[in-house]
């Protein structure tokens, strides 16, 4: 139950960013959006903390930020993936966008990334 309050957390999330890409009104062909929405959103989330919250981080934990830009870059590409496939089934971009956080969460909860995420970042 927890796993479905935080995926929908993060399509509105993802949602958020997408509409603030929006606003900024440049043009950017869908893959490229596709990427920059992911890249920020794990940046974002990365340095604005949410990692402490899906974690369990304790305030004492050191956390590794050398490999920011690396899994960044790795989340963009998991966005331009799945965006595709996502883009095939529906049409509303908004609609696209939520149910792409909304997947990619749960997606890498159920495959481990998460857990790979959280154990990997700790300096130990």
């Amino acid at each position: 139950m927890f796993l479905y309050l935080e995926a929908l957390f993060i399509g509105l999330y993802v949602l958020i960013i997408y509409i603030i890409i929006k606003l900024l009104s440049i043009p950017f062909p869908f893959f490229i959006e596709l990427f920059i929405i992911g890249f920020i959103k794990h940046f974002i989330g990365y340095y604005g903390g949410l990692q402490n919250f899906y974690c369990k981080y304790k305030y004492n934990v050191n956390i590794n930020y050398n490999n920011i830009i690396y899994q960044c870059i790795l989340e963009g590409l998991a966005f331009i993936l799945l965006g595709y496939i996502i883009k095939t089934i529906f049409i509303n971009k908004y609609l696209i966008y939520f149910i792409l956080g909304f997947l990619i969460h749960i997606i890498s909860e159920i495959v481990g990334i998460h857990y790979l995420f959280c154990n990997y970042n700790i300096i130990k």
